[in-house]
Parts: structure tokens; sequence; C-alpha cells
């Protein structure tokens, strides 16, 4: 082990001095690179100065000209879409979520029969009021025709009796005229032959005496006494003349009994006249009568045409052409009136909403730049402002603030900021309700083409508005079918 020892010794030894020259030269190099490594760390350090303070510089600056807000969203009119006045049980579900549909486009059904069994009952009303009005309007014809004629003959009737009860007066007049004629001639008949008797009696009785006494002859006598027979046959004739002529009085009273009869005939006739021009009030009354009849026939024409827009609403059309983005009813359910069926909107009314901080509008105008940052999209959007709105988003929260029980917190409010974006091949891609970062430019803006901008966004939901409902209903033709409602 010594022996061993001994010999290795010198090798060792060697060793040992190499290791200590080597172990002196290396501090000079490491001091060396260290300098060098510091030298490169101050000039790395000076440049990354240089360039943060440039990009400070440039951000600060940024900053400054920009209000930068990630509180923002694609936003468009999402419209909820069902049946309007109607309900039941859904027999047609005709779109998908996703579909695009065109304006008037059927999108659903609901089940007509009951509305059109409604809309059959309404129509047989209608044509049973139309008949009648017809009838009453055929009645009120034939009484207006009737009327004047009955008139006429009333006034001719009556015109003809008076013209009786003056004949009747007239004969009655002559008729007692001729009467008392012949009873005054028959009595002074009478007269004359009684005088006549008595002269024939005298005369018959002088001359008998005389023809006893010889003093006449007999001839003469019997003269005498046929002129005394004579006399007293013109006398039982005169009696009979004066009988026949009180007999005439008769004729009197059926003359007055025929002058009674014309002048009855004559008040009935006038009587008559008033009867038939009554026929003028009948007239009135049916021409009333028949305007409660039109009101009544234009009163089931609108409860036809309400039954025949039930009938149309059961059948849901797209209001505006757009995108089915969601369905809350599905085929057989039951949906109630008013109760959504799906929701659209009009990708080309498509929006972004900045609610901005109100220390951070300054600087903001309509027309102003905007750049559009989407998560969904690796490039940005470029857009504009279309308009401030004139009232904070907490006017419109569903708990409003309340400061008077004297409890505040000061909360920095949001402005919403409407914001057009600017199309580009990637429009098509756009969804509702994407998130957003924008970056909007400060500076005096474009009041004019923030006008014309939003009267555009305007006019692209307003060219579907329904048509003006007049103010009369109309009064001719069929009703025309609707669609469905749409509740934004």
């Amino acid at each position: 082990m010594s022996a061993t020892q001994t010999a290795q010794s010198p090798a060792s030894q060697d060793n040992k001095k190499a290791e200590a020259t080597a172990t002196s030269a290396q501090p000079a190099g490491r001091g060396k690179r260290l300098r060098l490594g510091r030298l490169l760390a101050i000039v790395l350090l000076i440049a990354l100065l240089v360039v943060g303070l440039r990009f400070s510089m440039s951000w600060v600056s940024y900053r400054r000209t920009h209000s930068i807000t990630d509180d923002a969203f694609v936003e468009a009119h999402i419209v909820n879409v069902g049946p309007q006045v109607v309900s039941g049980r859904i027999v047609r579900f005709l779109v998908q979520e996703n579909d695009r549909v065109e304006e008037g486009k059927v999108l659903a059904e609901v089940d007509p029969i009951p509305y059109r069994d409604k809309v059959n009952v309404a129509r047989a009303q209608f044509d049973a009021a139309r008949a009648e009005l017809v009838r009453e309007r055929a009645d009120l014809d034939r009484v207006r025709k009737e009327v004047p004629i009955q008139i006429e003959i009333a006034r001719r009737t009556f015109a003809a009796s008076q013209a009786d009860r003056a004949k009747a007066e007239e004969s009655l007049k002559l008729t007692r005229d001729v009467v008392d004629k012949g009873i005054l001639e028959a009595r002074a008949g009478v007269k004359a032959a009684q005088a006549s008797l008595t002269l024939a009696e005298l005369e018959y009785t002088r001359w008998s005496k005389l023809e006893q006494t010889g003093a006449s002859t007999l001839q003469r006598k019997q003269q005498v006494t046929q002129s005394r027979d004579s006399a007293v046959a013109q006398v039982e004739l005169a009696d009979a003349r004066l009988a026949k002529a009180l007999a005439d009085l008769t004729q009197v009273d059926v003359a007055r009994r025929a002058l009674e009869a014309a002048q009855k005939a004559e008040q009935k006739a006038a009587k008559g006249i008033d009867l038939a021009e009554t026929g003028n009030d009948q007239i009135l009354v049916m021409e009333l009568l028949v305007k409660v009849k039109e009101q009544t026939v234009e009163q089931a024409r609108r409860a036809l045409k309400a039954a025949e827009d039930d009938l149309a609403y059961t059948t849901v059309k797209a209001p505006f052409p757009g995108v089915v983005v969601k369905r809350y009813r599905h085929l057989g359910d039951f949906i109630p009136a008013g109760s959504p069926l799906l929701s659209m909107y009009n990708p080309d009314l498509l929006y972004v909403e900045a609610n901005l901080e109100e220390d951070r509008l300054p600087g903001v105008e309509p027309g102003n730049a905007v750049r559009i940052g989407l998560d969904a999209f690796a490039e940005p959007f470029r857009g504009r402002v279309v308009w401030v709105n004139k009232s904070t988003g907490a006017q419109f929260a569903l708990m409003p603030r309340n400061v008077v029980s004297g409890e505040f917190t000061r909360v920095v409010q949001r402005v919403p900021v409407r914001i057009q974006i600017e199309r580009d091949d990637r429009w098509p891609q756009l969804r509702a309700g994407l998130s957003a970062t924008v970056a909007i430019a400060h500076g005096r803006g474009d009041a004019a083409w923030a006008a014309d901008a939003a009267r555009a966004m305007g006019e692209i939901e307003t060219q579907y508005n329904a048509p003006e409902t007049p103010g009369e209903p109309q009064r001719e033709g069929e009703p025309d079918g609707t669609a469905g409602t749409a509740t934004p």
C-alpha cells in the first residue's frame, strides 16, 4: 500500500498544479462575460423602455381620443309572432328554427274549424238580414206606388160624392117644388070643384022647384041635374088629385133621404182622403224600418267581417322577411290568443348598442367612427355612431332607483349608444346577441349623416308597416285575410 502511494504521488501533484492554474484563469473570463451580459441587459432595458414609452404614449393618446367599452352587443328587433285573437290547437307548423322566411309566408295554422263554423253562421245571418232588407224595400216601393193612387182615387171619390150631393140637393129642391105646386094646384082644383058643386046644387035646387011649380021644363031640370052630378064628380076628382098630390110628399122624403145618403157618402169620401193620406205616414214608417233593416244588414256584415277576420287570423304569417330564431310551441300544442308562437328578426336590421359610461360621453357625437371588436371574428368591424340616447338605461330598470329614504350610493350611469355596422363580406355571419368591444373616436361628428342613417334604419322596418285602416268600413267587396300578430 505504501509503495503504491509513493508511485502515484508525482502524478497527483502534477494534476493539482494544473487544476490550480485553471482555477485562477476562470475568474478572469467569467467577469468579462458578466460585464458583457450587463451591458446587453442595460441596452435591452433601454430599448424596452423606449418601446414601452412609445406604446404607453400611443395608448394614452388613444384612450384620450376614444371612448372604449366592452358593454356592447349586436342587437336586432326580435319580434314574437303568434295568433292575434284566436286560440286553439296548432294543426300546421311550417317553419323550423334558423329558417329564413319572406313577408307573408305562412308560419303555422291554428285549427280553423270552429272559426269556419262561425263564419258560416254569420254569413247565414247576413244573408237573412239582406233578404229581409230586400223584402222591406220592395214593400216600401209598392206602398210608394199605391199611396198616391189611393189618394187620387179617394179625391176622385170625394169629388163624385160632392157632385152626387149637389144633384141630391137639386133633386130635393125640384121634387119639393113640384110636389108643393101639385098640392097647391090640387087644393085649388078642390076648391074650384067644390065651388062648382055648390053652384050646381043651387041651380039644381032652384030649377027643381021651378020644375015642380011648372015654371021650368023637365029638360032644363035634367040639364041642371047633370051639371050637379058633374060637379060632384069634379069634386071627387079634385079630392083624388089632392090626395095624389099629398101622396107625392113621399117623393120629397125619398129625395131628402137620398140627399142625406149623398152627404154621408161625401163625409165618408172626405175621411177616405184622410185615410189615404195616412199612407204618407206609413211610407215614413216603412222608410224608418228600411233604415233599421239597413243597420241590421250592416251589423250582420260587420259580424261576418269579424268572423272572417278571425278565420284569417288562424293562419299565422310572417310580418316581414327574416329568420326564425326560436320556436316556443310545437305541432299539436294548444296556443291561447296573443301567446308567442315563435321569435324572428330581420337580419338586415342589425346594429351594435353600446352602454357607455356617462363620464365617457364627452367627445362622442353622432357620425363618429367606431371600431367594433367581436369575439366571434378575428378582424374588427367598422361602424359609425347613429345616435346617443336621451336617457340612461337605469330609467327603464325593473326596479328603478329610489333615494327618497336617504340611502344613496353613487353609481356611474350608462347611456345607450346606437352604432351602425358597416357591411362587408362577413355581414351574413353576424348574429344577434354577440358580445362586442367598441372604441368610439372623439370628434365633432356628422349630424346630417347620422340623421340619414337613422332614417334609413327606420325605413328598413317601416316599409313593412300595415296599410292605414280607413275610418269608414268598406261597404263592398270581400274582406281580405290578415297576417298574425307581431309583438316586439
